[in-house]
């Protein structure tokens, strides 16, 4: 039997990361029937938020980084060593197979430089290397550091472009929801469209309500709901700017959700104006459930997902005035709507989680 260990921060808040390591950590464990271990560094005595097979060992370390601080800093360095000694700890004793980094977390920059044994290592990126432009010293330690891992997991083919190292391989997120052939159709839904984000600046959702109020004009009976925890200062921003606009009876807060499948079975089109996402796992639930998305073009997931003007539409970042006009078509033409629906759902096909899962045990664990 395959031992793997996962290497992630935490798992009790909400996130994509958190959700893919539950997603993958219960497929090897129930369906390959691998031995899994989940090894945090800063769960504490918090409930997981992502419900774990009962395969899945899950263990916290309890190293607590101080994230007021870099984590070069002394306090945290100190703690470093602390995590660099239960770790080598760990696998000297359960000798795993595979360490998987899925989290990026301060072992991401010594694992390789450990005593592994046997196992392999495996670093995840869920960020984009687009705007990696620094060709300082610190980008070729870095370099270095990436090429010592046995495998550098990217998201596309676009991201695998960014690196130096040989050792990369194109391993894109599932989606675990059924594709539900018999939803209701998207043009028989209620006037809604659907933003579902973590409250941070690199969304740009004042570009969101910028576009909604310039819609709302011609569009009175629609509604934007926009799904997030709540409570931040970017989320107070928002708020504020809806507020001041005059908006707050078209664009409704709906708080954190953990129903997302459902939520997007209820709407017609998701939006996202993000300067930057690697590979929007919400764009491929949104295809699941039917529904056509307009993004901005930002550096990298989007596109490379979007086919655009068959299951959404990829419009130039900052340019407004194209994305109302697209949102619009959508708004206006049902059989439109209603194609790229049906488009959208067959093209999710490609990311279901059995196909995602054995890419991952082919190019990965059967080394």
């Amino acid at each position: 039997m395959k031992k793997i260990v996962i290497l992630v921060d935490q798992m009790h808040s909400h996130g994509g990361i958190e959700k893919l390591v539950a997603i993958k950590a219960n497929y090897w464990s129930a369906v390959f029937g691998y031995d899994v271990t989940i090894l945090s560094t800063e769960q504490g005595k918090k409930p997981l938020i992502y419900e774990l097979n009962e395969k899945v060992k899950f263990q916290d370390l309890v190293i607590d980084f101080d994230r007021n601080k870099s984590y070069f800093s002394f306090v945290n360095i100190l703690k470093l060593l602390k995590n660099i000694f239960k770790i080598q700890q760990y696998i000297f004793t359960q000798k795993p197979d595979f360490v998987l980094v899925a989290s990026h977390i301060p072992i991401t920059y010594v694992l390789p430089f450990l005593f592994t044994g046997k196992a392999k290592t495996i670093k995840e990126f869920h960020y984009t290397k687009f705007y990696d432009t620094n060709q300082g010293i610190k980008n070729k330690v870095l370099i270095f550091i990436e090429s010592k891992y046995d495998f550098l997991a990217v998201l596309s083919k676009e991201e695998q472009s960014f690196y130096y190292s040989k050792n990369t391989v194109v391993l894109p997120n599932p989606i675990a929801d059924e594709i539900n052939r018999s939803v209701t159709k998207v043009t028989q839904r209620p006037l809604v469209a659907a933003a579902i984000v973590r409250f941070a600046p690199v969304k740009q959702l004042e570009l969101m309500v910028a576009v909604w109020e310039q819609f709302y004009q011609r569009h009175p009976s629609w509604e934007l709901h926009l799904y997030g925890s709540i409570g931040n200062d970017y989320y107070k921003t928002i708020f504020n700017l809806v507020q001041e606009k005059q908006l707050e009876k078209t664009i409704l807060f709906k708080g954190q959700t953990n129903e997302v499948s459902k939520i997007l079975e209820d709407a017609r089109v998701l939006l996202m104006t993000s300067i930057q996402e690697c590979f929007p796992m919400v764009i491929l639930e949104a295809y699941a459930a039917g529904v056509p998305v307009v993004s901005y073009d930002c550096p990298t997931g989007p596109r490379n997902i979007i086919h655009n003007e068959e299951d959404g539409f990829i419009v130039a970042v900052g340019n407004q005035s194209a994305y109302v006009k697209r949102l619009e078509e959508l708004a206006e033409n049902t059989s439109l709507l209603e194609t790229m629906g049906t488009k959208a759902q067959e093209k999710v096909s490609n990311y279901m989680l059995p196909k995602v899962m054995n890419l991952w045990n082919t190019i990965i664990f059967a080394k």
